[in-house]
């Protein structure tokens, strides 16, 4: 390579990079790449060849300049989904494989959940089935997609969903981004030929409509966001090449757009005045008459104002100025009404959903959009917020109506009054207002034909009320807002809004309070305790920074502690005539007796989240009763759906419940309630527990009967769905049985769930269920239930690494159970205070109690408990540096599982043998028996267990001294995503391990080795 333009050339080439889609990547101007190519310049500037050198390999060992070689990837989605590494093209696989990715490239390093990718690509309500094949492909994307990483994870894996992590360059709509900005802030500064050259590059990037050939995304919320960036990119770019004379440089992606869009108005202006700058007014007349026609013939509307001033300025070759866009001043009508109210000063957040808000009251008119949601949580003020986005495009008029559907001591307006509001509004003489409301729908209707006006009807109650107010003209835009779905509003569109995100929470905060926005009083973490207290919704966030405000002595910190304190939360959130529990009321007022019974019994457990049956056991009802009930409070927005069968209830809306419950339910009727939904938790648990470890009944005797049957569980892959959507809850539940007195159920709970909650890995979950049943037995004074209770709560301290407190509760388990002469307890209990002491290094005390542990169970013909005493034996001779004797141990442990079939059993013991093998430096030996711990877990259904993340591990430990580093790494990956899965190891060290080159063994799992 002679000099620098042979080099890039060449390099550029190898990346299939054109010069326009490389100026995009780098930031460097078409104009300087295509001068350093052709030799003009021979010396680019420093900061010119760090940036190309940040996409281009242009420096090389083989390079005079010599280096590191770097690699490109290039993901193109502003067209047909492409995809290039180091120039060479990809092969994608099929249409929901490109659809994959295709959504993580529009969200791209942002977590995009699973179960949106499932509902995009499979339409319908994802499944178990749909989840897991999003699973799979995305293994194949990252397999297909390794080699153009720059030794770096692609798609990472984010609780409960995926992330694309790449640079700007290397994704084309990042790199349009950028280039969007850099050409913005150049307009902003004046300096439009930079501006220009930004546009031209950013526009240069599209090829056609976005993720051209991924039909499954068409439609796609974020694929017409990103259409209608492209539109209004191209507007401003043609506004800047207008300024400058330049008419030639917007034509190409002007006629792109009017392609697609076929009735913008404004990207057709823009088009002809482009033309007419050209020299090309017939062209230009040619199509003002297409989209006429097209106006005409499709919504039956004459060409706009801005349509008609570029018709008037090509005719007469007015192209030397700016072309000013009008909007019509009413001609002897009567002034368009702007009843639009102003907008919610403070208002915060929400800008992507605000664009795709207005996108859709502007393109799919008349359908009205529907923003649904509880109270409080800020419909009306986005609402609003929209309608002034939007109301340039309907200059004939902007309409607000509050329909008072959940004002507090108002009555709701009917149809008829509504129309007649309207009606005035739009001229008619009160007295010339018809009586019916079919007639006076009708006149409404006439009234709007062919008008670009936009409707606001707030605080909908129901679909009766707004129905008849809906115009039918294509000309007009209509926003709804509800408490409610609305899911018989025909042609609705449907928005139904969250709650704020913390940072957005924080912002509002400081808005509503600025004197306490900065200095000393800007406690992030108190603000951050303020906006979990208020449920994160506007409205109790806007009345708690308002009583802040007028407090000068309060801080943020003062304002989380009164918030603290549940019983009077809902009274600190009310000033003057603002109110959460008022807001609350409203909705409720409108429930039936049923309903409103169902809603204050989803508060009596003091948990954030429900199952159907739960919810069921508490009401006293059949569970379809209970979940058509569930629905109809969702409807309302009182209740939300988490999960298909799972239900929740946001905090402030739960105290809520809470109050209307002790105000109208008996103190005993309550208590009956939660005793059943203690009950029916019971039984499952009991279910679960016989499915995880059959040979463990003696479990579910433990405590009181549970009478009735259930459909049981099918296998340990259903329990473990039941344990990860339960466990959270499970202290609280236990929590409420104990402040019932019902210290049988508390136990009976804790020796229930103690194997599916310990098979699953929920230890955390799992000590605090263990040390209520602890606590509860101690009450009861009950010596079986001590001795099981405490026995669990030493085996799960043991594990989290609290040996000495361990070792306390074993002892205690121990004498209880020589107390009621239980042999086989009391050998559990010397085989658990054998873990202890090896894990202490005490090694003697150890293999003592393991080989009394062991005579016992033999002399009860307990094989099951003899096999995991032999493995913990084999484990002790590993810690103590004799691996041959542990092998022998592990061994026998081994020929005990697969004589009982004990799956589990088996997996762990292969396991600990190939780990003895390592130690050893029998590598192969060692790989062997762990690839066949790893099929023992498949065939025992213990995938995603912290055995497997044990085995994953350790085969990585092995591939690694092998000097199979990509295998190594591969391995510890999938034992990160276990690990982090089950909660028992933080973001941060996922990360290390999946990106360090020698990460340390997590603790988790060297306290099992």
């Amino acid at each position: 390579m002679e000099n620098l333009s042979d080099v890039l050339r060449l390099r550029r080439e190898q990346a299939g990079l054109t010069q326009q889609e490389l100026a995009a990547r780098s930031g460097v101007s078409v104009a300087v790449i295509r001068d350093v190519e052709q030799g003009r310049t021979r010396r680019p500037r420093a900061a010119t060849l760090r940036r190309l050198s940040d996409v281009l390999p242009l420096v090389t060992s083989d390079d005079p300049l010599g280096g590191p070689a770097t690699s490109a990837l290039w993901l193109r989605i502003l067209g047909p989904l492409e995809v290039r590494t180091r120039g060479s093209h990809v092969a994608l696989g099929g249409e929901r494989q490109r659809g994959v990715l295709g959504l993580l490239a529009l969200s791209a390093n942002q977590v995009v959940p699973m179960e949106s990718i499932a509902d995009a690509l499979w339409g319908d309500a994802p499944g178990d089935g749909h989840i897991r094949a999003v699973h799979g492909h995305v293994s194949k994307l990252r397999r297909t997609l390794h080699h153009g990483a720059r030794n770096k994870k692609l798609i990472i894996c984010r609780q409960h969903g995926y992330q694309l992590s790449v640079a700007d360059g290397d994704v084309d709509v990042l790199a349009f981004r950028r280039l969007l900005r850099q050409a913005r802030e150049h307009r902003d500064r004046a300096d439009l030929d930079a501006a220009a050259v930004s546009f031209g590059q950013a526009m240069d990037l599209w090829r056609d409509s976005p993720l051209l050939d991924v039909p499954a995304l068409h439609n796609h919320p974020k694929v017409s966001a990103l259409s209608a960036e492209r539109v209004t990119a191209a507007l401003e770019f043609a506004e800047v090449a207008e300024s400058l004379g330049r008419h030639e440089l917007v034509l190409s992606p002007l006629r792109a757009i009017t392609q697609v869009e076929r009735l913008h108005e404004r990207a057709h202006a823009r088009l002809m005045i482009a033309l007419a700058g050209c020299g090309e007014q017939a062209a230009a007349l040619e199509v003002f008459s297409g989209i006429s026609r097209r106006l005409v013939d499709d919504l039956g509307v004459s060409p706009g104002p801005e349509l008609v001033d570029a018709q008037l300025h090509v005719l007469r070759q007015g192209v030397d100025g700016a072309v000013e866009i009008r909007t019509p001043e009413g001609g002897g009508a009567p002034a368009a009404p702007r009843e639009l109210p102003p907008v919610v000063p403070g208002f915060v957040g929400r800008s992507g959903l605000i664009e795709a808000l207005v996108r859709d009251v502007v393109g799919r008119r008349p359908q009205p959009i529907l923003i649904s949601g509880c109270g409080g949580i800020g419909k009306s003020a986005l609402a609003v917020q929209v309608a002034w986005q939007a109301a340039a495009r309907f200059p004939d008029g902007q309409f607000y109506l509050n329909l008072h559907g959940s004002t507090p001591d108002l009555e709701p307006l009917d149809p008829l009054r509504s129309l007649g509001r309207l009606l005035r509004s739009l001229g008619v003489d009160r007295a010339a207002v018809p009586t019916d409301v079919d007639e006076a729908a009708a006149q409404f209707r006439s009234r709007t034909a062919g008008r670009r006006m936009l409707f606001v009807f707030d605080n909908v109650l129901d679909v009766k009320q707004v129905r008849a107010l809906l115009p039918a003209s294509p000309t007009c835009g209509v926003i709804v807002t509800s408490r409610r779905t609305l899911a018989a509003l025909e042609g609705r569109i449907p928005y139904e809004l969250e709650v704020l995100p913390e940072e957005d929470c924080r912002a509002l905060l400081t808005r509503h309070a600025p004197d306490h926005a900065a200095g000393p009083d800007a406690d992030t973490e108190a603000q951050n305790a303020v906006a979990r207290q208020c449920a994160y919704l506007p409205l109790a966030l806007s009345i708690a920074a308002a009583r802040l405000s007028v407090r000068p002595a309060w801080t943020w910190r003062t304002l989380a502690e009164r918030l603290a304190e549940e019983g009077r939360r809902l009274t600190e959130l009310e000033l003057e005539d603002r109110a959460v529990r008022a807001s609350l009321m409203v909705g409720y007022r409108d429930l039936d007796p049923a309903q409103a019974r169902m809603f204050r019994c989803m508060s009596l457990l003091n948990v954030t989240e429900l199952g159907v049956d739960t919810a069921a056991a508490l009401a006293g009802l059949p569970v379809l009763a209970a979940e058509d009930l569930l629905d109809q409070l969702t409807e309302a927005h009182l209740v939300q759906t988490v999960a298909p069968g799972r239900y929740c209830v946001h905090d402030l809306t739960r105290l809520f419940a809470r109050e209307l419950s002790v105000a109208h339910d008996p103190p005993q009727e309550r208590r009956r309630a939660v005793l059943r939904a203690l009950h029916s938790r019971l039984a499952v648990a009991r279910d679960a527990s016989r499915q995880v470890i059959p040979v463990a009944v003696w479990r579910t005797t433990l405590g009181p009967a549970t009478p009735g049957a259930r459909p049981g569980f099918r296998d340990r892959q259903e329990v473990y769905a039941w344990v990860d959507a339960e466990a959270a809850q499970l202290p609280a539940m236990l929590d409420g049985a104990a402040a019932l007195g019902a210290d049988d159920l508390v136990t009976a709970l804790s020796a229930a769930l103690f194997f599916p909650l310990y098979e699953r890995g929920r230890w955390r979950e799992l000590w605090e269920v263990s040390e209520m049943g602890a606590a509860a037995a101690d009450r009861l004074r009950d010596p079986h239930h001590r001795a099981v209770t405490h026995g669990d709560l030493g085996y799960v301290l043991a594990d989290l690494g609290r040996l000495d407190e361990a070792l306390v509760h074993l002892k205690v388990s121990l004498g209880q159970h020589r107390l009621t002469g239980n042999r086989r307890g009391e050998a559990a209990q010397l085989d658990r205070m054998g873990v202890v002491y090896s894990r202490l290094g005490r090694f003697a005390e150890a293999i003592g109690n393991f080989r009394l542990s062991v005579d016992l169970e033999c002399g009860q013909g307990n094989r099951y408990g003899e096999a995991i005493t032999l493995t913990n034996l084999g484990l002790t001779y590993l810690r103590s540096g004799a691996p041959e004797a542990a092998v022998t141990a592990f061994g026998d442990a081994l020929s005990g599982t697969r004589e009982i079939e004990d799956l589990v059993g088996s997996a762990i013991a292969l396991g600990y043998i190939a780990e003895a093998h390592r130690r050893m430096g029998h590598h192969e030996e060692s790989a062997r028996h762990f690839l066949m711990a790893l099929d023992a877990d498949r065939a025992a259904d213990d995938l995603g267990s912290c055995t497997e993340a044990g085995h994953w591990w350790g085969l990585g430990l092995v591939h690694r001294a092998l000097g199979a580093e990509d295998r190594a790494r591969e391995c510890r990956r999938n034992a990160a995503t276990i690990l982090h899965d089950l909660r028992l190891i933080s973001a941060g060290e996922r990360s290390r391990i999946e990106t360090g080159d020698a990460p340390g063994t997590p603790d988790v799992i060297l306290r099992n080795l």
